[in-house]
């Protein structure tokens, strides 16, 4: 008898602990990709060339690109470069009560007259989001060099009296 009642009781909090742990993975997992930046954004940035369009995809990926051929200059050696499309990840972090939306994300560069590799851009960014509006220091990379940024983004949203005019 003493053996069923050690049993149930350890089968019990088995289950206990169970529940307790998928509801704590939950929580986490829907805080680190939080449905508020998941969505299309145009971005302005302290950029030489603007805007951009940022992806963020709730699995904590993004894609992110910006006009065609807006590095090239037949004034600089190899006529300029060439970026690719950017792609990153982001996350979800809490400091000082405030909540931040953190990533990186790469774009390849390659020399607009011979098509061969040079350096990379690098981007770093801390925006928090309010609505449908997101804003924060960003610092960018190219080779050696770190400039700092700042990012403002809208959400992209559906044009309703384009599809109403369908």
């Amino acid at each position: 008898m003493k053996k069923r009642v050690i049993l149930s009781v350890l089968a019990v909090a088995v289950l206990v602990l169970g529940a307790v742990s998928f509801a704590n993975s939950r929580n986490v997992s829907a805080n680190q990709n939080p449905k508020d930046i998941v969505g299309v954004w145009e971005v302005d940035a302290d950029a030489p060339y603007r805007p951009h369009l940022f992806s963020f995809h709730a699995d904590g990926t993004m894609t992110t690109t910006n006009p065609t051929n807006v590095q090239e200059n037949p004034q600089q050696p190899h006529g300029g470069t060439n970026d690719s499309l950017g792609m990153g990840v982001w996350r979800v972090e809490h400091e000082g009560g405030k909540r931040y939306i953190v990533g990186t994300f790469e774009q390849l560069n390659a020399f607009a007259d011979n098509h061969q590799p040079t350096d990379k851009l690098s981007v770093s960014f801390k925006v928090q989001v309010s609505g449908d509006d997101f804003s924060g220091p960003a610092s960018a990379s190219v080779g050696a060099q770190t400039v700092p940024s700042h990012l403002t983004g809208t959400r992209v949203e559906i044009d309703e009296a384009a599809v109403d005019a369908l």
